[in-house]
């Protein structure tokens, strides 16, 4: 499975006539991800007393997080996140998971995915069933986009498309977003 399969991205790209919209990126990490060191407790005196090797600093010290609140910060590449946060358009939803007990790891990320713990039968993600309940007649062939070659579960069942490029999504009424998206995106890899 390629990068750009494992992460899924949904947004809507509203045209330069509308008034904006809300969006929602969803990246969804599959393994690799510390969530204690992307969003780090460093008001949390066991953080440091557990992680002793690959804790991420204190605020203020080299390398260290950038603090949020004064107990959770952002790993110190995750920064620019804080100009976002400060604005109140970031939440960070920390220390989530799943009912279900299952130890499969493939299990875990395919039940996240659909928004059905436990149930393997679910054959539409969680976000292709919020698209279709709120699909409005002017929306956009384009409302949801996962980057890959497979439309990924979480997008499944509802008005999403599936592009392998960001070539292949024109950012037609927005031409010169292009190369900041396109830059933007291969940060992330």
């Amino acid at each position: 499975m390629t990068t750009h399969e494992q992460t899924t991205h949904a947004m809507r790209l509203a045209p330069a006539s509308e008034q904006p919209r809300d969006a929602l990126i969803c990246v969804f990490q599959r393994g690799g991800a510390d969530g204690l060191n992307m969003v780090v407790p460093h008001g949390d005196k066991d953080y440091y007393a557990q992680r002793s090797s690959v804790a991420i600093g204190q605020p203020g010290t080299d390398g260290g997080a950038v603090d949020l609140d004064g107990f959770f910060g952002l790993h110190p590449a995750l920064g620019a996140l804080k100009e976002i946060w400060d604005a109140k358009q970031l939440a960070v939803v920390h220390a989530c998971g799943s009912p279900d007990p299952t130890h499969s790891h493939f299990d875990a990320m395919d039940y996240m995915e659909r928004g059905t713990p436990g149930q393997k039968s679910t054959a539409s993600g969680w976000l292709g069933r919020q698209l279709a309940a709120t699909t409005a007649a002017d929306d956009s062939p384009f409302r949801a986009v996962g980057f890959g070659a497979l439309l990924q579960a979480s997008l499944r069942g509802g008005a999403a498309t599936a592009l392998t490029s960001l070539e292949a999504f024109k950012l037609q009424s927005r031409p010169p977003e292009l190369p900041k998206v396109r830059a933007a995106h291969g940060q992330l890899y």
